[in-house]
């Protein structure tokens, strides 16, 4: 999780805290009192239950999403890929699907074509509020068990997300460790995860 979070998480929380201690103050208890110090308690848990909710599906709802923002991503997505390998100078072609499991706290990423399916192992959802951009970042491997193997195909994907009226796209780069580079240009085609490169393409029809 990025600093930034953290210290918005942090900002929001006091926040709370000192609206609860207000909507105290106009029950007419004095947080301070000993009667009020009774009620502690009820306010940490108030607090707590808030971010429970926003964790748990708070950051994917309208207008709320923006108290710690963070882009729904969740989901299939579905375009092309080019790629050229340095070695021979062949380029290769074709359609791939990435399908992204998605939570407030962490992100999975996998990657299917026609003959490979990708595991990411190391991933990275950030958003610039400056330039007002989304960036993915992963690491991946064709192995999900041991996936630092030197020996096993494995690259990075630097994906931008780019909102095209009410449709998102993914655009970017990817370099493997087999000397070869390339790029992606992904639309989302369904919420649901879908299991196989097969499934992902019907998605699109």
């Amino acid at each position: 999780m990025k600093k930034s979070t953290l210290e918005r998480i942090l900002q929001v929380t006091v926040a709370l805290t000192v609206l609860g201690i207000l909507i105290f103050q106009l029950l007419g208890i004095n947080i301070f009192s000993k009667e009020g110090l009774v009620k502690i308690p009820s306010l940490i848990s108030g607090v707590v239950l808030f971010w429970v909710l926003y964790i748990s599906f708070g950051w994917k709802l309208p207008l709320v999403k923006y108290i710690v923002y963070q882009e729904n991503i969740n989901g299939t997505w579905f375009g092309q890929y080019a790629s050229t390998d340095f070695t021979t100078n062949k380029i290769y072609e074709g359609e791939i699907a990435i399908v992204i499991r998605q939570s407030f706290l962490r992100i999975d990423v996998t990657s299917l074509t026609e003959n490979y399916i990708n595991y990411s192992f190391g991933e990275a959802f950030t958003h610039d509020s400056k330039s007002d951009s989304n960036q993915l970042i992963y690491l991946y491997s064709q192995s999900e068990f041991n996936p630092t193997d030197d020996k096993i195909r494995k690259g990075t994907s630097e994906l931008m997300l780019h909102f095209n009226v009410d449709e998102k796209e993914f655009f970017g780069d990817f370099w493997t460790n087999h000397n070869s580079k390339g790029n992606l240009n992904l639309k989302k085609v369904k919420s649901k995860h879908a299991k196989s490169f097969l499934e992902a393409k019907k998605f699109v029809k």
